[in-house]
């Protein structure tokens, strides 16, 4: 279960992180798996989503990467970086 006040999301969250830190949507990359970050991934740059995730995000994602138990995250990490 997850729970927050009305209007409170993932994307929500890193939307004000990024304001704060004078970054722009365009400039962010986020990864999720889960339909909590659909938001999120769509306000991102870049939406990754996980080879497991559920089918709403790999809809959306600009990417699908391989799944958690397979390193997907630290595998397009270490592409970019």
């Amino acid at each position: 279960m997850e729970v927050s006040p009305p209007g409170v999301t993932k994307a929500t969250g890193l939307a004000e992180v990024a304001r704060v830190r004078g970054v722009q949507p365009a400039d962010v990359i986020a990864f999720g798996d889960m339909p909590n970050d659909l938001e999120m991934l769509r306000w991102a740059g870049h939406g990754v989503a996980m080879g497991n995730a559920h089918p709403a995000l790999l809809a959306v994602a600009d990417e699908v990467t391989g799944s958690n138990a397979d390193d997907g995250l630290a595998l397009v990490l270490e592409r970019w970086f």
